[in-house]
């Protein structure tokens, strides 16, 4: 009998490590788990942000077409939009926009592209700056 109660306490003896390491296995997977959720968070949170810059972008850039559309013309030089172009400009550097440029060219064949351009922070500085292009042809 007593070589039975000794058997007993040698196999608890070797197998009381394992429960400790089962433990490690499973708070490393926790871990791992946890890391990966983060990492999906700081990524929805940087898509989020993309979207909302291009949606800003995209508002500006309307709103110099629905000017261009209020003066019937969409060429730069005209006197009466060139003010407004340089006013919208200048809303378009001052917005939230990061690092936010913008550009009215006018082709030889009537086309008006609109251009902003702006370099969200999450973007290297080696990267290319993201741009909202449209174009627009106002009959005059």
């Amino acid at each position: 009998m007593a070589a039975k109660q000794f058997h007993n306490f040698q196999s608890l003896k070797q197998q009381s490590g394992l429960m400790l390491i089962e433990v490690l296995v499973s708070l490393l997977i926790f871990s791992i788990g946890i890391l990966g959720m983060v990492g999906l968070q700081v990524a929805a949170t940087q898509n989020s942000a993309n979207a909302e810059y291009r949606t800003m972008a995209s508002s500006l850039a309307n709103d110099i077409v629905s000017q261009m559309w209020l003066r019937r013309t969409s060429n730069p030089t005209n006197a009466n939009l060139a003010g407004d172009i340089t006013a919208w400009q200048t809303r378009v550097t001052a917005s939230r926009l990061p690092n936010a440029s913008a550009t009215v060219v006018r082709a030889v064949d009537g086309i008006t592209t609109i251009t902003v351009t702006y370099k969200p922070p999450s973007k290297k500085t080696t990267e290319n700056a993201n741009q909202y292009v449209t174009q627009i042809i106002i009959p005059e």
